[in-house]
């Protein structure tokens, strides 16, 4: 599972990686959209995060 801020990146990730044989799957929209939809976000010391 491939995943960043926006989504850019990680569908790039994901064609380099499937191109290649490995399954791979993107989170379409990055980080944002995980957030907005209320999904659970973690900073890096565990404690809830936010998308900047």
């Amino acid at each position: 599972m491939a995943i960043c801020r926006s989504g850019r990146r990680s569908r790039q990730a994901v064609e380099i990686l499937t191109g290649r044989g490995t399954e791979a799957t993107d989170v379409t929209g990055g980080m944002v959209a995980w957030s907005r939809a209320g999904l659970p976000v973690a900073g890096p010391d565990g404690d809830d995060g936010a998308i900047a």
